[in-house]
């Protein structure tokens, strides 16, 4: 039997984990990109949409903790990963 507030919860605590996922690849495409990867270019289209997805995330974490004040290292994609990820446990234990 379905319940439809159990799964509405379980769909944005799903949503809530792709987005996290959607920040862990923009790390690894800022870090390919540094080491050469051409396909990784913040010009390619599916990096720039990439980045519109996770920026809106990522501008007020940075803003907080500015990378320049922690000597040049963006801690602001562990910042997010661990509120949404307790964001998603959160929204699923709601939901039951």
């Amino acid at each position: 039997m379905l319940y439809p507030a159990t799964d509405v919860f379980g769909l944005l605590a799903l949503l809530l984990r792709l987005l996290s996922y959607a920040i862990l690849l923009d790390v690894i495409v800022s870090w390919a990109w540094y080491l050469g990867v051409r396909q990784a270019s913040p010009y390619q289209p599916w990096v720039r949409t990439l980045r519109r997805i996770t920026d809106p995330v990522l501008a007020p974490i940075r803003r907080l903790l500015p990378p320049r004040s922690l000597q040049g290292l963006d801690i602001s994609p562990i910042v997010a990963i661990l509120l949404l990820q307790f964001l998603s446990e959160f929204v699923l234990t709601l939901g039951r």
